[in-house]
């Protein structure tokens, strides 16, 4: 066989392990003829302290030399440096020792001495194209990695931003149906705000949080089916005219309930005019048969509606408000929403500045 020149041969580095000195002489010799960079060992410990030190291409060792045996470094590459292939070498070969070695992991090829010049460096050829596909493979699971994570981050930066235009689609919508009823100053907005306080104030999950602002936002979506003759009317409602009125619960829900998306909400959407003692509709259900997305909605939908201005009506102080929410404690709301709500009252006040409007409208 025709030998490489150095110039033509990869510059891999190899470490010798034998605690023969000849033949450790004899293949660092034949290595750095073939263009390679060799280091020696004596023992596997002196090995082990190499192979921390510095990243070889290729292990060659004996199996068996005083104290660590080559089946012992053989683990310890497995554990340490697994890509590094290994060549073992045995002057009593048998095939129990070669199962053990290929057992042990990082084997990938097995000389018995005496050896050639010719076989090991064939053996050493083949071990460095090992290392070669083994390192591109490992930069393939590399690229793969850092695609899948670029992907990952891509779909969550795009999904951010569906939510975004979603969640501003329907605040649009909302904000509509708010100006159809005239001079309710984003109160679906407001509302959806507040209630998120006192839900984190629950200690509520980031996905009941979810669901509780998408609920509040459209919890009078129904009222698109309400006439214009009714839902304006300036006078009081006749007993037929509030029936009517009171359709949308149950029509915000069949809007909602058809939407995947927003379905999680629909229970609030049909409940947010239950009352905790039961007097509310459309079902008339009592404390927990309400779910806890309407029962703080209920708790929040008054103040607002006490501390906000209205054409027919001026604000109630923040004083006066928290004291009517105090007083329907048990009957309209429920008892533990409103020991929440007298915690994060401040948090509500700061978030809205209800005066400050108030004196606006002035």
């Amino acid at each position: 066989m025709m030998m490489k020149t150095k110039e033509e041969k990869s510059p891999a580095r190899i470490l010798v392990v034998d605690d023969d000195t000849s033949i450790l002489k004899m293949i660092q010799i034949l290595l750095q003829m073939e263009g390679y960079s060799s280091d020696c060992a004596k023992d596997a410990l002196q090995a082990q302290t190499r192979l921390t030190e510095i990243e070889y291409d290729v292990v060659i060792s004996d199996i068996m030399m005083p104290g660590i045996s080559g089946i012992e470094l053989l683990k310890f590459l497995q554990e340490n440096s697994p890509d590094v292939p290994v060549i073992l070498m045995t002057g009593n070969p048998n095939l129990e020792t070669a199962a053990e070695a290929i057992r042990a992991g990082s084997a990938v090829d097995y000389l018995g001495k005496p050896f050639t010049t010719k076989q090991i460096l064939r053996t050493v050829e083949r071990a460095i194209e090992i290392k070669t596909v083994r390192n591109e493979n490992r930069r393939l699971t590399a690229e793969n990695e850092r695609y899948r994570l670029h992907l990952e981050d891509l779909v969550e930066e795009k999904s951010a931003e569906l939510v975004s235009a979603y969640d501003f689609t329907l605040e649009a919508m909302v904000a509509m149906l708010d100006a159809r009823e005239k001079a309710t100053g984003q109160h679906s907005v407001r509302v959806r705000d507040l209630s998120l306080i006192l839900g984190k104030t629950l200690g509520l999950s980031s996905s009941e949080l979810d669901e509780l602002a998408r609920g509040t936002l459209l919890h009078d979506i129904g009222k698109i089916s309400i006439p214009d003759a009714v839902l304006l009317k300036p006078s009081p409602l006749t007993s037929d005219e509030w029936k009517t009125m009171q359709t949308h619960s149950q029509a915000g829900y069949d809007i909602i309930k058809s939407s995947a998306r927003l379905a999680p909400a629909a229970e609030l959407i049909l409940s947010h005019h239950e009352k905790f003692d039961g007097t509310g509709y459309p079902r008339g259900l009592k404390g927990d048969e309400i779910c806890l997305g309407a029962r703080i909605f209920a708790v929040i939908d008054s103040y607002d509606a006490m501390r906000s201005v209205r054409p027919y009506k001026d604000s109630v102080s923040a004083t006066d408000a928290f004291e009517e929410v105090t007083h329907c404690s048990g009957t309209h709301f429920d008892p533990e929403v409103v020991q929440a709500f007298l915690t994060c009252q401040p948090a509500l006040e700061a978030a809205v500045h209800w005066d400050n409007r108030a004196e606006k409208h002035r």
